[in-house]
């Protein structure tokens, strides 16, 4: 897999070196925040029991609680990331996403954290653990991790008599705990090679929360089914912690599961199905890399799964998944999302150096061309831009064969000012950084068209970055009151810069005109 994360991390603990709680307040975003949460993020993260966490926000909130809410803040935002914040305070959704999560970090300060062996603990450290990811602090999101699969372990989530005498509602969300950390690790192992940690496994959740609809049950089942497939051993043997050589009998079974067509009888959200049908693809190329580590490749073999070309196959498939979904429905995923899309267009251009540059477009049924498609799709946030389909395009530029890729990207894609381009480093075969340095390519992207999100509450900041007030500023401030909601004392008392004040008692008030 291409290593194209490592930078300098922060020295501080918090996400920049300014004590972030001692800054602005943005706890009035908090029911904007569960809102998107809901719409966008639940469907793949159906964790929480959302009508518990919505009435609590209306009461002071135990330490525990302010984790979990803060954690559920800081992902929500950060994954908003490249949006218009149409809210007052934060100049970006990112700069939300940094302070609720120096918040959490300052909570678990003022409490034993440690000893907390609430499941909110658990779920908290995972949400931290996506958000650090997508703000690219590899070893701040590792170190959450881990943090969160001690805490359920700890819990005991891996163990089917942990379940017992449970609420059903309370068991519903430790089930689908452990699962989303299940296969969080898998992916997390197989993405930066790190070491397994959760073996037994309890059963399947098999119910619903009474609030919500059956595809959420549905498209968590399918995710979590299509990881289940790629066992430990399959691991060990991609992370090279085990010599035992595997077959092509395996290998091609895999294929065979993994390129199974999705049932259409079973109804799923679009922001589900992405999910599901991005990392199916993603999933047969990384069988198809271990099958070529293994020496199990040939160019003669009879399932096309053990040729040398089959990523060909695997990018016009990720094609056509792309094609078939709203663009939204891709980009709520985040970077992890964008990573998989990168690696399998990424080897595609590695695969076509070797066996060929022509893309077999009707051998598939297709007219497209799946490295624009990619390309684009990769640009549809300023951090994937930056981190990804730059990459793909300065690779791509770096080859002669390749330069009629970019052409046709050129008239609509490459004015992106010098100014915002970071140095693009040169991809050996199969992704990894080459030591020489950046390559020649000099080919950019426009910035993506800013998409509004709903949310609003007087106003919206502007391209200049400077706030300004709607015409029923007077209107929504009302509604800012109808919402309010309690904050920690110590950080509610007195008055900040942007005139965002507390009462005594830590429950927000409004903004000082």
């Amino acid at each position: 897999m291409s290593d194209i994360h490592r930078h300098e991390e922060p020295s501080s603990m918090f996400t920049t070196d300014q004590f972030r709680p001692t800054s602005p307040s943005y706890f009035h975003l908090i029911p904007t925040c569960l809102d998107l949460f809901m719409e966008h993020i639940y469907p793949i993260m159906p964790l929480v029991h959302m009508p518990t966490l919505r009435a609590s926000i209306n009461r002071p909130l135990e330490m525990y609680e302010q984790n979990l809410l803060y954690s559920l803040c800081a992902l929500t935002s950060t994954h908003m990331s490249g949006k218009n914040i149409l809210a007052p305070g934060p100049p970006s959704w990112e700069a939300a996403g940094r302070f609720f999560l120096d918040e959490c970090i300052s909570v678990r300060q003022r409490y034993d954290f440690v000893e907390d062996k609430s499941l909110s603990a658990v779920i908290s450290s995972y949400l931290i653990h996506t958000a650090f990811f997508e703000l690219n602090q590899n070893r701040k999101c590792w170190y959450y991790l881990r943090e969160a699969l001690t805490l359920g372990q700890d819990l005991m989530l891996h163990d089917e008599n942990s379940y017992a005498g449970l609420a059903p509602a309370e068991a519903l969300c430790r089930r689908r705990t452990f699962w989303i950390l299940y296969v969080t690790e898998r992916s997390f192992a197989i993405l930066r090679h790190k070491p397994l940690t959760l073996s037994k496994t309890p059963e399947f959740p098999t119910t619903l929360h009474d609030y919500e609809l059956p595809e959420i049950h549905d498209g968590f089942m399918r995710l979590v089914n299509s990881y289940h497939l790629l066992d430990s051993s399959f691991v060990d043997s991609w992370n090279e912690a085990s010599s035992a050589p595997a077959s092509t009998t395996t290998y091609t079974a895999l294929q065979r599961q993994l390129n199974r067509p999705q049932p259409s009888d079973i109804s799923i959200t679009d922001i589900q199905k992405a999910d599901i049908l991005v990392t199916q693809q993603w999933l047969r190329l990384i069988v198809w890399q271990s099958s070529m580590r293994q020496g199990l490749l040939s160019s003669t073999a009879e399932d096309e799964s053990m040729t040398f070309r089959y990523p060909l196959k695997i990018a016009h498939s990720l094609l056509d998944v792309i094609s078939s979904l709203p663009t939204t429905s891709i980009e709520v995923h985040g970077m992890g999302i964008f990573e998989k899309i990168f690696e399998i267009g990424n080897t595609m251009l590695d695969v076509m150096q070797a066996c060929g540059t022509s893309l077999p477009n009707a051998s598939y049924g297709v007219t497209q061309d799946p490295f624009e498609v990619f390309v684009k799709t990769l640009s549809q946030t300023p951090n994937s831009q930056r981190q990804y389909a730059n990459l793909l395009l300065a690779k791509a530029a770096e080859k002669p064969e390749f330069q009629r890729l970019t052409q046709t990207l050129t008239p609509t894609l490459s004015s992106l000012a010098q100014d915002a381009m970071l140095p693009l480093p040169a991809i050996d075969f199969i992704g990894y950084p080459s030591s020489q340095g950046s390559g020649s390519g000099s080919s950019g992207l426009m910035a993506p068209v800013q998409r509004q999100w709903r949310g609003s509450i007087v106003g919206e900041i502007g391209e200049d970055g400077r706030y300004k007030v709607s015409e029923d500023a007077e209107e929504q401030q009302a509604l800012w009151a109808d919402n309010a909601i309690w904050i920690p004392e110590t950080v509610a008392s007195g008055s900040d810069d942007d005139g965002m004040v507390g009462g005594e008692d830590g429950v927000w008030i409004g903004k000082v005109e």
